[in-house]
């Protein structure tokens, strides 16, 4: 996988998830990458931030950013060795300066590590990462450490070809996700839910009056457009050479999908997360947000090309 070349992992302030980072350094020497970790912290209350002591005026912030650093970079000497690897600890709104990190230095991955979880709980992402993966125009990876298991990859997609745009995103999901399979020696799953929209009205509702026999002949057809697009979208990306299983499950995919990521074991999920493209750049799509707070496993998500983020690049000072 040769996609990745300019590789940002973000850590949270003052912690760098050891997976994280060495999922990053094997995938910056495997691409050929140039990759860079940032720290962002919370700037600190004005009259804090130097201190006069005995006729010595401490910089009590530009301290323990310095600290921050070395700390960083030697954890990253540890695992990377001599490998140029850039180290930045700033100040301000963590997810606002990744982001704006993204758009200066032309990062094309954002990785964010999340702390550890008991194993009976779900992960739930911190406000800070929502906003990075609802925002940050790159694909960004939201690794789950405690629960990393044997890459077992699943590939979310949602086939339609009347919607250009969506189905772009297909196309962009799959390209990442058999590109990993291949060079991790992965296992490939291809999963999609459906469902014939308003079915329970259809059944139910006196007002319409259709009998039950026909609605299950529509929900026959809509199954089988369905498969016919999901199939034509794999043979495609010809997952038959890696012996992807395609999985179409039927439900609300906010419900089933999670489901199926479980059930499956899978240790990388890995999606497109705007469901609006007439609002691109404001919302991520409601059912990519239940999916990513409901499954345990990481989560690589990806947007439309053209997808315009809403965050400004910072004004330099001429």
């Amino acid at each position: 996988m040769d996609r990745f070349k300019e590789i940002l992992v973000a850590a949270s302030p003052g912690h760098l998830e050891p997976l994280t980072l060495r999922t990053a350094v094997n995938l910056a020497d495997a691409n050929d990458a140039h990759l860079t970790v940032l720290d962002v912290v919370a700037p600190m209350p004005r009259w804090r931030r130097k201190m006069h002591v005995e006729g010595r005026t401490i910089d009590v912030e530009a301290a323990l950013l310095r600290d921050r650093e070395e700390r960083l970079r030697h954890m990253v000497e540890n695992t990377r060795g001599g490998e140029e690897t850039d180290v930045i600890v700033t100040v301000g709104e963590p997810f606002l300066e990744v982001i704006r990190h993204v758009l200066a230095r032309g990062h094309d991955l954002v990785m964010l590590g999340e702390p550890e979880v008991d194993r009976a709980a779900l992960p739930q992402p911190s406000s800070g990462v929502m906003h990075v993966l609802r925002k940050c125009p790159t694909p960004v990876w939201v690794m789950h450490p405690s629960l990393a298991r044997e890459l077992r990859i699943l590939a979310l997609v949602d086939p339609d070809p009347s919607d250009p745009v969506r189905d772009g995103l297909n196309d962009l999901v799959l390209e990442l996700a058999t590109s990993m399979a291949r060079c991790n020696d992965g296992e490939l799953h291809l999963g999609h839910a459906w469902t014939l929209e308003g079915e329970a009205t259809l059944r139910t509702s006196p007002y319409v009056g259709l009998p039950g026999e026909i609605v299950d002949v529509m929900v026959g057809d809509t199954e089988v457009v369905h498969r016919d697009q999901l199939n034509a979208l794999a043979e495609r990306h010809h997952l038959g050479e890696l012996d992807a299983s395609v999985h179409m499950v039927s439900g609300e995919p906010g419900v089933v999908l999670p489901r199926l990521a479980e059930h499956l074991d899978a240790g990388l999920i890995v999606m497109g997360t705007v469901g609006r493209t007439g609002l691109r750049g404001l919302i991520m799509g409601n059912t990519a947000e239940t999916i990513l707070r409901s499954v345990r496993c990481s989560v690589l998500a990806v947007k439309p090309e053209g997808f315009a983020t809403p965050v400004k690049p910072r004004h330099r000072s001429p």
